[in-house]
């Protein structure tokens, strides 16, 4: 187990709403510095930084990164949103990986002190289906892991090895919005697919925007957020 860094913000108050803020991979919690500053004005929120991201520690081994060994250490942060109150509603902001893995969070835990309420997905997609282009992605991960400012370990925390998100779209009956710029073209066809096959969610394109958003446009992602926030009311 890998104890994540969580830095908050904003009011606490655990009779009230929170929102977990996951990055992607190659970054850390202040990529959502700018919409945080919007939300943070009236909800609480909690950004986590990733194993061997940020300020978390950088486990040796690749076993650390697997998808099942995060889910859990974000297992941990969401026990500690809900120490005060076990029925505290979360709403999940992930960006790239940190958006899949909330699927990947939805999809496999039912348990009610576990689960998420809602969900952002911001630059997000469900994977891949066919094993050709799963190994594809994972080749040029493995490939680009010299330019990462983490370790070639932490980098595989981005590997796919399955198709469980995408077959499991239409479980995902929770609040959903979509964030996704239009000049974002390795997700776009990815939210055309999460848009069709999530009827219930509600996207926002936004004009000019690529894949980090939040940076040139968190006041899109702030509205993501609103919206889903407004539907647990």
């Amino acid at each position: 187990m890998t104890e994540l860094h969580v830095a908050h913000a904003g009011p606490t108050d655990p009779d009230h709403p929170v929102v977990l803020w996951v990055h992607g991979l190659d970054s850390d919690g202040h990529c959502w510095d700018r919409p945080i500053a919007l939300v943070a004005a009236r909800t609480e929120c909690a950004s986590v930084d990733l194993p061997g991201h940020g300020e978390s520690p950088i486990p040796a081994g690749e076993a650390a990164y697997e998808r099942a060994a995060v889910l859990d250490d974000i297992d941990a942060v969401i026990a500690g949103l809900r120490a005060d109150n076990v029925d505290r509603l979360i709403v999940w902001v992930g960006h790239s990986l940190g958006g899949y893995l909330g699927m990947a969070h939805v999809l496999t835990r039912s348990d009610p002190a576990k689960a998420v309420n809602g969900l952002v997905l911001v630059s997000a997609g469900p994977g891949f289906r066919d094993p050709d282009a799963m190994q594809r992605w994972n080749d040029r991960v493995r490939k680009n892991s010299p330019a990462y400012s983490v370790s070639r370990d932490a980098s595989t925390i981005a590997f796919h090895s399955d198709s469980m998100v995408m077959d499991g779209l239409g479980e995902l009956g929770l609040p959903i919005s979509l964030v996704i710029g239009d000049g974002d073209r390795a997700f776009l066809g990815a939210n055309d697919y999460l848009e069709k096959k999530l009827p219930h969610a509600t996207r926002i394109t936004v004009e000019g925007a690529r894949h980090f958003v939040m940076k040139s446009h968190p006041e899109a992602v702030a509205d993501g957020v609103e919206l889903v926030l407004g539907e647990l009311d």
